[in-house]
């Protein structure tokens, strides 16, 4: 299969490397993707490899260049792209964003609702925002298989978010095809081997946009299989978690027959396996201001009732009942960062049971204008 993005172009059994134009700057040159397409000599799948949508999640753009040698290369089924920086200028900027749009560039891709005509009293799509839809087409168009790469937090274990997928209630056999997507997802959760963390409920799901993320575009607009890899830290990678990765991607493509021989075993990490589907939640919230003392690490499994951390003053001593303990069955995905709390104020992430539908129907309304 002959793929062209951008400036790079497939050749059977070599790397090629080039550029796509996401966006033309008023005072200088285009913002440009780097892209890098990796073709085996036998034809089969192509899966889309992409990193670094937020500028300061660095992990993914190490995986890639791990990824992608001479030696996968020569043993490769098909074919694979990936782009290392999503967000140039977010990546150079050390921003979350870039600087010329207002928001989260994870939540721009499309929704599936058919264009409205241009509402003079609102604003009109971001430049950004018909640039990731370009470059949607071009995975729509060409991707079996797709993964995004980024980082949950400092302190967090290496884990994936496995989406929410949606159908119409008005299609025939929607729900079905829906139902074997979601079988799919499943096995590439089981193939990349790491901890797997289920998006919040269709609800909360819709209401947060994740709807409009990289890797639920590709689920619930172009049916494709896809998965966002959460990678620890974000300035300063962590060399297991990047191995861990990478590794957890070469037996993703082994599902896929992609790659021959048997599946990597997944090293380095702690992989959490409490038995039940979990999904995030913020929790522990302090009832005082207080000092924290963490009691628990990312990737512990834990109970209802479990101690989590200690509640103190400045001076160290015990602050209301002194221990907050967990109010679910799950396990700790990160702490969050620094140890002075308000009332209120989370101290852990963590996944907890989740007895939530994955398939779900769009809302009544949603296609209507």
């Amino acid at each position: 299969m002959t793929i062209t993005f951008g400036t790079a172009t497939a050749r059977p059994g070599e790397i090629t490397y080039g550029e796509y134009d996401l966006i033309k700057h008023p005072i200088s040159g285009p913002d440009r993707l780097p892209v890098i397409i990796a073709q085996g000599k036998s034809d089969g799948p192509t899966f889309w490899v992409t990193a670094g949508i937020h500028g300061p999640e660095h992990a993914g753009l190490h995986v890639i260049h791990r990824l992608i040698t001479p030696e996968l290369v020569g043993e490769l089924r098909g074919t694979v792209v990936a782009i290392p920086a999503l967000n140039p200028t977010g990546l150079q900027m050390m921003e979350r964003g870039p600087y010329y749009h207002d928001g989260d560039p994870n939540r721009l891709f499309p929704d599936g609702r058919p264009k409205k005509p241009l509402d003079p009293d609102k604003e009109p799509p971001s430049a950004l925002e018909e640039a990731y839809e370009r470059l949607f087409e071009h995975i729509k168009a060409t991707a079996n298989f797709y993964f995004d790469l980024h980082c949950a937090a400092t302190d967090s274990v290496s884990f994936v978010f496995r989406d929410r997928v949606l159908y119409r209630k008005d299609e025939d056999g929607a729900k079905i095809k829906a139902e074997a997507l979601d079988a799919k997802l499943g096995e590439m959760c089981a193939a990349y081997g790491h901890s797997v963390v289920n998006e919040f409920p269709v609800e909360k799901y819709l209401d947060e946009k994740l709807h409009r993320s990289t890797t639920s575009a590709a689920i619930n607009v172009a049916h494709i299989p896809a998965l966002t890899a959460e990678l620890g830290t974000g300035h300063m990678p962590d060399p297991n978690i990047v191995r861990a990765s990478a590794a957890g991607l070469r037996n993703v493509m082994r599902w896929a027959s992609m790659l021959p021989g048997k599946m990597e075993p997944i090293t380095g990490i702690k992989i959490a396996q409490p038995g039940f589907p979990c999904r995030r939640r913020l929790v522990a919230r302090v009832p005082h201001a207080c000092i924290i003392h963490h009691l628990v690490e990312p990737g512990d499994v834990v109970k209802v009732g479990d101690p989590l951390c200690e509640m103190r003053d400045i001076w160290g001593r015990p602050v209301g009942e002194g221990v907050l303990r967990s109010e679910y069955d799950g396990w700790i995905i990160s702490r969050a960062h620094g140890i002075v709390r308000y009332p209120h104020e989370a101290t852990l992430s963590m996944a907890i049971r989740d007895e939530s539908v994955m398939v779900g129907s769009y809302p009544d309304d949603y296609f209507k204008e």
